[in-house]
């Protein structure tokens, strides 16, 4: 598992908590939609001198938004 702030597995990990953390007010793909947003939304306004520090952090965000998402599809229709 790699850990390294804004990998792909720091983003999992960091999606599941967001979810756990907000099961009893919204859906888990919901939750994990208000987190991927999030995190765009704030790394779109970071300094233009970090773009391609961005971009790999934004790749990672989406790799682990869409294994996540598609954990969450494969639990709703066990």
């Amino acid at each position: 598992m790699n850990t390294n702030i804004f990998s792909v597995d720091y983003y999992k990990e960091a999606l599941r908590v967001h979810i756990n953390k907000n099961k009893d007010v919204m859906r888990p793909i919901h939750a994990a939609n208000s987190y991927y947003r999030s995190v765009v939304s704030a790394s779109l306004y970071e300094n233009r001198r970090k773009s391609l520090e961005i971009i790999e952090r934004l790749r990672n965000l989406d790799q682990a938004y869409n294994e996540i998402r598609e954990e969450l599809r494969q639990s709703e229709q066990d």
